[in-house]
């Protein structure tokens, strides 16, 4: 079969490999239906993170299964549209268990479809086939009411949403929300028309990108354009997303939180030595929630609200292409793409 590769930096190639097999029990085949390019993927390809060439690229994907372990097969019959978490977990280590799937002990840490080492073992999702292990516990069936275009980017950038803003706005629904877009750019959008639907008394969507700042008013925000970031804006904020990605949008975020406010980072600072205004946040209180997101345990989540109309993904797809162009299209400016495989 043939799949994509992050051969070099700038560089992505054709690859042929053999095709994924059954090697177990409580194993899947997929075939990927929609493959969404995660606002991460670019940079990776441009040499701009820590990981390095010589992996297969993809891993926000939603797909069908083509073949299960002879145990599964009634359960998971050939056929069934699936959401397939970009983390490799297998549900049952203390890690699973306990709701960090992320940091499963039953692979090696940080295994990932389409990143990092880890896709050496299991692949991208930029593929004609996915091998799934842990199937009973990794594979999410599509709603029959979705399109695969709309969910593709379910197992990271939106639920990345639900990180920022989801799981805080359940807790107190009217809660005031600012998003900072930036790099991280669909997660921003989703993070916005999430904090919409679930009926945060105030969407502030901060940016600097007009084609931003346009979906994010028809998802319902108030939009403010930038051309620098002040300090702080002029209006301290309980919950702030922050998706922009440098070093000012940190500070500027961190200075715009309220009394005890509630800060979520979307993007990846590849250094240990970020500061913070520390003695402005001491006075104050803070939280700061950062890490990496539970994809498995956020994917349902997801699911309930889209079922209730409380976030319009399908609005934040700007581009799509095909298999067979996905290689020139895949680095080409858009806020959400997503490759329409072939059937």
């Amino acid at each position: 079969m043939k799949r994509i590769v992050f051969k070099k930096k700038n560089v992505l190639e054709w690859e042929e490999v053999p095709e994924p097999t059954i090697q177990g029990k409580n194993q899947a085949i997929v075939r990927p239906l929609a493959v969404s390019r995660c606002d991460l993927d670019i940079p990776i390809v441009n040499g701009d993170t820590l990981m390095r060439p010589g992996i297969p690229i993809g891993h926000e994907f939603v797909g069908v299964i083509e073949e299960t372990s002879p145990e599964i097969e009634n359960e998971f019959p050939k056929g069934t549209k699936v959401i397939v978490p970009f983390q490799i977990s297998c549900g049952l280590c203390p890690e699973c268990t306990e709701g960090h799937s992320k940091a499963c002990h039953s692979v090696p840490f940080a295994s990932f479809y389409g990143m990092g080492p880890g896709a050496k073992q299991f692949g991208g999702a930029l593929a004609e086939k996915i091998w799934v292990p842990f199937a009973k516990q990794m594979l999410i069936r599509m709603p029959s009411s979705a399109s695969a275009i709309s969910l593709a980017a379910m197992s990271d950038n939106m639920v990345e949403a639900w990180k920022l803003v989801g799981q805080w706005l359940e807790k107190k629904q009217n809660t005031p929300v600012m998003v900072l877009g930036g790099s991280a750019s669909s997660i921003a959008l989703y993070s916005a028309s999430l904090a919409v639907g679930m009926g945060a008394s105030e969407v502030l969507y901060v940016d600097n990108d007009e084609e931003r700042l346009r979906i994010a008013n028809d998802l319902g925000a108030t939009v403010a354009p930038y051309s620098s970031l002040p300090k702080s804006w002029s209006k301290k904020f309980p919950l702030i997303a922050d998706c922009h990605g440098q070093k000012e949008g940190w500070d500027f975020c961190l200075r715009s939180l309220s009394t005890e406010g509630i800060y979520g980072c979307a993007s990846v600072h590849w250094t240990n030595k970020l500061e913070i205004p520390y003695l402005e946040l001491y006075n104050t209180g803070a939280t700061l929630k950062i890490g990496r997101v539970d994809s498995r345990e956020f994917i349902p989540k997801m699911l309930e609200k889209i079922e209730e109309k409380k976030i319009l993904p399908e609005k934040v797809v700007t581009k799509t292409c095909n298999f067979e162009e996905a290689i020139e299209t895949w680095t080409e400016p858009a806020v959400k793409l997503v490759v329409q495989m072939n059937p």
